[in-house]
């Protein structure tokens, strides 16, 4: 019965790391692979069709300036049959469509005071086409002008292309690109399943495990095959089991000594029973204590096999913006900065991916942060308790937060109101664990009228730390006069990662911890609100008579 009430707690530790760790796998990596899909699939096809296209309509014009200097000797020379020879040059291209002759003539009327130039198609091929003098580039046409001007006659020349070759090349590229995205998000795939397969399956095992255990069977056994922290964690795991169920015969065999003794003396009964208590006072110790070890060494394995690839993400976001800060640099340079096609499509493009880069930047850092706040939430706590003046303790942790904090909150008051009992009262407890619970409350409480203050500059932040005796117990409450916690929030206070705070801000296991840390002082915690006025958090612990 032991282990079923102590297990859930580990059940839903080890349940709620697997789907975070593997969702939070597959989003990094997908993000990356969707990324680098994009430019592959989106970005490199445009600048290839850009480019060929570019070249395409200046070989076109570079076979009509060609002509049109042919036309302008011939003419120049009064060689006509040059003149032919010169739009030959062009015939044998299988995507022209035709080159003209173009003569130019200024007509004036009658009075000779005003002028317009006509444009006569002069020679043409193919001969019988007919030709739309004033014809323009279009989807599948490229049309280009190239002018001349002789003592015999002024004009032009003009030539038109088929794009056909540009069309096909483009659907080319479009299906090279669409190969080669691909075959990348098929590797990206590929490596998130094994990355996620090889940290979520020995976990899944030693959640089963860890089921059984908690229902009484000590017999279960996790593989421990591999030599990395996965293979270390097994191990710890299966001494953790044996060692208990060592301790149980020991408890059986000395449970079944004691039943003989009883028989012998009421009076050795009573001092028998003491003995068992503490006995399975020190049985529940150790049985946490190596929980706590193993869940540790766990946590430390994923810590390890987990910041890697987080570093490797934000580290390639970063890279990443810096590329983006390069090619931003580079299209603010000439051709391009008078590109207005760069300039309105492509600047855009580039702050949007640098904005995705950034929000990968953020999560991959929040989950660091998480990752951490576990460890620490499954360290073996300590177990020196010594008796100390609650008074006393406060008020020398109130002088170390202050020294501790933003020199902008120092401005901000924080009362101690101490209990008007002239003889104090004292408590046993773990000095470094109830002060990083007080720290942990006053940072919350500091954030929380902080924030009040930034939407509204009139308000007067104050925090008040008050200590108050009982026969039973000592009291230490925290309030502060910021904008409260609603209902919902209430219900969900002490549940492990979640927070009221900004993802960047917070984890979601301060309170959870020092819930945690309060139980194992044989305390509690409780939180009392009202919206928009007050917000006040109570710990209570057993003083050293009821401890």
């Amino acid at each position: 019965m032991a282990n079923r009430a102590r297990n859930p707690l580990l059940l839903q530790l080890v349940r709620h790391l697997r789907l975070t760790v593997k969702t939070k796998i597959w989003l990094a990596v997908t993000s990356i692979v969707l990324l680098f899909s994009f430019f592959v699939l989106f970005y490199l096809p445009a600048i290839q069709e850009q480019s060929l296209l570019n070249n395409f309509n200046k070989d076109v014009q570079n076979q009509a300036n060609t002509v049109a200097l042919g036309v302008k000797i011939a003419m120049t020379e009064q060689n006509f049959q040059g003149v032919q020879t010169a739009m030959d040059f062009v015939k044998q291209d299988p995507l022209l469509q035709f080159v003209s002759l173009v003569q130019t003539d200024t007509v004036w009327d009658a009075n000779h005071t005003q002028s317009h130039i006509t444009r006569t198609v002069f020679k043409t091929y193919p001969e019988r086409k007919k030709i739309n003098v004033d014809a323009v580039s279009n989807d599948f046409t490229v049309v280009k002008r190239a002018g001349f001007s002789t003592p015999i006659m002024s004009g032009e020349i003009l030539l038109a292309s088929s794009t056909q070759e540009i069309v096909q090349n483009k659907r080319h590229i479009r299906l090279t690109s669409l190969f080669f995205s691909f075959v990348v998000f098929s590797i990206g795939i590929g490596i998130g399943f094994v990355l996620a397969k090889n940290i979520s399956v020995p976990v899944l095992k030693l959640r089963d495990a860890a089921t059984k255990v908690g229902r009484g069977d000590l017999t279960q056994r996790v593989p421990s095959n591999s030599r990395d922290e996965i293979g270390e964690l097994g191990t710890a795991f299966n001494k953790m089991v044996t060692d208990l169920s060592t301790t149980r015969h020991e408890l059986e065999a000395r449970s079944s000594e004691l039943l003989v003794e009883k028989k012998k003396s009421d009076d050795l009964l009573e001092g028998l029973k003491k003995t068992l208590a503490d006995l399975r006072e020190t049985q529940e110790q150790l049985i946490r204590q190596e929980k706590l070890v193993s869940i540790g060494q766990l946590t430390k394995g994923l810590v390890d096999r987990l910041l890697n690839p987080l570093s490797y993400v934000n580290n390639f976001a970063e890279m990443s913006n810096e590329l983006l800060d390069e090619c931003r640099q580079l299209l603010g340079q000439e051709p391009y900065a008078t590109d207005a096609y760069v300039q309105t499509e492509l600047v855009p493009l580039l702050a949007l991916i640098e904005s995705n880069t950034g929000k990968i930047n953020d999560h991959g850092a929040s989950m660091t942060r998480i990752v951490r706040s576990m460890d620490k939430l499954l360290q073996a706590k300590s177990v020196q308790f010594v008796e100390v003046d609650i008074n006393a303790f406060v008020d020398e942790q109130l002088a170390a937060y202050r020294k501790e904090v933003d020199e902008d909150d120092r401005t901000i008051p924080v009362e101690l109101v101490k209990d008007a009992n002239e003889e104090n009262v004292s408590a046993r407890i773990v000095p470094a664990e109830i002060s990083t619970v007080l720290f942990s409350l006053l940072n919350n409480a500091l954030y929380s009228v902080r924030e009040k203050s930034r939407l509204n500059p009139a308000f007067q932040p104050r925090l008040t730390v008050t200590t108050a005796f009982q026969a039973a117990e000592v009291k230490i409450q925290i309030r502060d006069n910021g904008p409260g916690i609603s209902e919902v929030e209430k219900g969900q206070l002490f549940s492990p990662f979640f927070t009221t705070k900004p993802t960047s801000k917070g984890t979601g296991l301060g309170l959870f911890i020092s819930q945690d840390i309060v139980k194992n002082h044989k305390g509690h915690i409780t939180v009392e609100t009202q919206p928009d006025v007050c917000t006040t958090f109570t710990i209570s612990l057993p003083t050293v008579a009821y401890a």
